[in-house]
């Protein structure tokens, strides 16, 4: 049976989005314990494939996926997943909201409530956790008039009740995830591909200005431009893109071959369907 690994424990986010992909599968999920237990599970042989968060649409871009796959691991992205986030404010039976005077949560999910918290629980003490669901675990656990933030899954799990269904600030909040693997997918010829690189850049005048012509001179649209430090040297920093095409597309491997010339490292992440 295919094994796909999740950033655990069971009640979060990245559990709801690997069962949203494992849906009519035969297909057993695994809660790890970090996103680095993933990426290293998978290359192993020990998980088949793995989920995980790669950004949020109003949070941005989770640093610590884009640095796992930039680092040694030679993983591939094989798909995505956009998941609806609804942030819950939940706490033991009988706590009312005003009662609140600390909030638990992961970083992504505090920051994504951060207008709501201000506004209803000023005075609270916000604390992170490694997970929404170590969260929700830690509130059921206490004896305090503590409250955690995260998917509601995770209030029912521990028997919670929900004191603020609706916690984001944003409405249409969406987080992406990516589908992790050894081995790119086949291509399809009839279906739609997006295309992930990473690559650094030399200190010139214009040097990402040159790979973004690149692409545009091609007509290839770039769906994301993310940069990270490079962790070597101050104000040395990786660039991240997103381009739709694949690489069975001539005009995309052409473009990708000028890009080799002209960067330091050039790393393809993968090339997988295009999702709405």
């Amino acid at each position: 049976m295919t094994r796909i690994g999740y950033l655990g424990p069971a009640g979060t986010f990245s559990e709801e989005a690997a069962i949203l992909y494992a849906a009519g599968r035969k297909i057993e999920i695994v809660g790890c314990p970090s996103l680095e237990d993933i990426f290293s599970d998978v290359a192993g042989g020990r998980l088949d494939e793995g989920v995980v968060p790669v950004e949020n649409s109003t949070e941005g871009a989770v640093g610590a996926v884009l640095d796992l796959l930039a680092g040694p691991y030679q993983l591939c992205v094989r798909g995505e997943i956009f998941l609806p986030v609804r942030q819950t404010l939940m706490a033991r039976r009988g706590l009312r909201l005003e009662q609140v005077e600390r909030v638990l949560s992961h970083y992504q999910a505090l920051a994504q409530c951060r207008g709501f918290l201000r506004r209803k629980l000023p005075a609270a003490l916000l604390e992170e956790c490694a997970s929404t669901a170590v969260a929700a675990g830690r509130v059921a656990a206490g004896a305090g008039p503590w409250a955690a933030l995260g998917p509601a899954r995770a209030g029912r799990k521990y028997g919670l009740q929900e004191i603020a269904p609706n916690a984001n600030d944003y409405p249409d909040n969406v987080t992406r995830f990516w589908i992790l693997g050894r081995e790119p997918l086949p291509v399809k010829p009839e279906q739609s591909y997006k295309t992930s690189i990473v690559f650094g850049l030399g200190h010139r005048p214009g040097a990402l200005y040159t790979i973004l012509r690149e692409f545009a001179e091609r007509g290839i649209n770039l769906t994301r431009i993310e940069s990270r430090p490079a962790k070597k040297n101050l104000g040395e920093y990786l660039f991240f893109i997103d381009l739709i095409g694949g690489q069975e597309q001539p005009v995309v491997r052409q473009a990708l071959r000028q890009v080799d010339s002209i960067t330091l490292g050039l790393k393809i992440l993968g090339y997988y369907p295009v999702k709405d």
